[in-house]
């Protein structure tokens, strides 16, 4: 297992202690910086050159995002994973926008986040899943047509929540492996789940229920 090498940014300090705590006993994470603003994060990243840096957004002038966009600039072999409180899909789009390979929530648990970060160094993206109720309700806003759609049979399916999440992730044309990422899923759950979709909107294969699934999210406006 090789060692990732972390730098810790944020403008609280009692929060760039905690993290360097938690993540202080894992033998492959190792905290080789910390610092509390995004031009100081800056000059850290280009003097130590970490594999990850870990994030937060809203800091003093020069703000994560603006800092992010500096480093990767620079060093686009390092990797951004933004810790933050903000589930504004506005910043979300920003700090990806921004080249960042993680966005994830401060309430993550400390075993989700250490596995966050090494998803990340081995080439993944992360979007915490708790932000995905408001990319549904904007991509709903999005796709809102002027003209009521007739009723149709995708709007009386019933999902449980996680097919509906794991439904919409399809219509964006995620791979499995990607579905599984973001909703901290395994391959193998990600399969039942769709297997349950397919039936429930009786389709045989991902292009069908691509279309349905769109014509459910946009029915669902409507509502």
């Amino acid at each position: 297992m090789s060692l990732i090498n972390l730098m810790i940014v944020d403008d609280h300090l009692m929060i760039r202690e905690g993290l360097t705590t938690m993540l202080g006993d894992c033998e492959d994470i190792s905290i080789v910086g910390t610092c509390g603003d995004g031009d100081e994060a800056n000059l850290m990243a280009r003097k130590i050159q970490p594999d990850i840096v870990l994030m937060d957004i809203k800091m003093g002038a020069t703000n994560g995002i603006e800092a992010a966009r500096k480093i990767i600039n620079e060093h686009p072999e390092i990797k951004i994973i933004f810790l933050t409180v903000f589930e504004d899909s506005e910043f979300m789009r920003q700090a990806l926008q921004a080249g960042a390979a993680g966005y994830i929530l401060k309430h993550i648990s400390k075993e989700k986040l250490i596995d966050s970060i090494r998803r990340v160094h081995l080439g993944e993206k992360i979007i915490d899943p708790t932000v995905f109720n408001t990319i549904v309700t904007d991509y709903i806003k999005l796709t809102k047509t002027p003209n009521i759609p007739e009723k149709t049979m995708v709007q009386t399916v019933q999902f449980t929540p996680r097919e509906k999440e794991i439904l919409f992730h399809l219509t964006k044309g995620m791979t499995n492996k990607e579905i599984s990422v973001v909703t901290h899923l395994s391959v193998d759950t990600i399969k039942t789940h769709l297997r349950n979709i397919f039936r429930k909107l009786n389709v045989k294969n991902r292009s069908q229920a691509i279309n349905h699934g769109i014509k459910y999210f946009n029915s669902l406006s409507f509502n």
